[in-house]
């Protein structure tokens, strides 16, 4: 069976109505329109989520992850909220200075949300809401309008052709020749890496360090994607379900060599320190480099991303 959110009470009860009651002056113009405008959007990775929409979703609000990967193909939100709104690595160069905010990492307005009448909001998540929301505040913020998950795909490029996919639902231009242009780029990119690595044995870590511990991420698809261009992948290894992060206790961190560290969040201001951590022979050699679990799921972020890993790899020395 198929999870339907229903948006349209008022206008099937109208529907059921006019059929009981019809007579030779036919139907309402207006009802025959509304019911003309109504879009459904199917979720190109959640089999069973579908919305009913009384029209095309136009006010839009998303997370800042929704809209680092929605704003290549012209998806602007009428506000943002969420994590990351002010990392570069996720956002790129987008402004976000003359958008409104309306909440600040875990936290959100939801007057303010309401007071936007949003068609539809986009972010990390599931059919029950985002992510980071508890119960009581998806319960909320699903009163306001529906919610829109992002894609949760096996590969990066699936995930990519299931981001566009919403993109093109919202209005998004897919098929332009910028687009194009960009999976080219992206191929382009895929392809000097892959000629980086080859006859060579370079091993990769990506990671997330924290005073706790180290997490590492084998088999996410960012790891997949470096895998497939013949970088060697290590780390700990995933647990069997739950939460996907390797973790590794410092003590157990010089066990998994690696010639380079692709950190989450690494760039300008990046700060940490442990003497494990110290003691890694690529961070000895500061052979790091930077990566995200949650950046923006287009090919101009990929392709920039793989050309940064292949300067990285073409200036590494075996270290591990």
């Amino acid at each position: 069976m198929r999870t339907r959110q229903l948006l349209l009470p008022s206008l099937l009860a109208a529907a059921a109505l006019a059929l009981s009651a019809c007579t030779s002056s036919g139907a309402d113009p207006a009802d025959e329109q509304s019911t003309a405008d109504a879009v459904t959007f199917t979720h190109p990775t959640l089999d069973d989520l579908e919305i009913d929409f009384e029209g095309q979703p136009d006010v839009l609000v998303m997370d800042c992850y929704a809209y680092s990967s929605l704003h290549e193909y012209g998806v602007e939100p009428d506000a943002l909220f969420g994590f990351d709104c002010e990392n570069p690595f996720v956002m790129g160069d987008i402004d976000i200075s003359g958008i409104e905010r309306i909440g600040q990492d875990g936290e959100i307005d939801v007057e303010k949300l309401a007071a936007l009448r949003p068609d539809a909001i986009i972010g990390q998540g599931g059919a029950e809401g985002w992510s980071w929301f508890d119960k009581s505040v998806n319960s909320q913020l699903t009163r306001v309008a529906p919610f829109i998950p992002l894609p949760d795909a096996e590969t990066v490029d699936e995930e990519i052709d299931a981001t566009r996919d919403i993109a093109g639902f919202l209005g998004g231009d897919v098929d332009s020749e910028a687009v194009a242009q960009v999976d080219e780029d992206f191929e382009t990119a895929r392809e000097d890496l892959r000629s980086a690595l080859e006859g060579e044995e370079v091993s990769i870590m990506l990671a997330s360090p924290t005073k706790e511990m180290l997490y590492t991420a084998v088999g996410f698809q960012q790891s997949a994607l470096l895998e497939e261009a013949g970088a060697t992948i290590v780390g700990g290894e995933p647990p069997a379900e739950g939460n996907p992060w390797g973790q590794v206790a410092w003590e157990e961190a010089s066990s998994h060599p690696a010639d380079i560290i692709l950190i989450e969040g690494y760039g300008e201001g990046w700060s940490f320190t442990a003497d494990l951590w110290e003691e890694l022979p690529a961070v000895q050699a500061d052979q790091l480099g930077s990566w995200g679990s949650k950046g923006a799921m287009t090919s101009r972020a990929y392709a920039d991303w793989l050309t940064e890993v292949t300067a990285l790899v073409e200036s590494a020395d075996d270290v591990a």
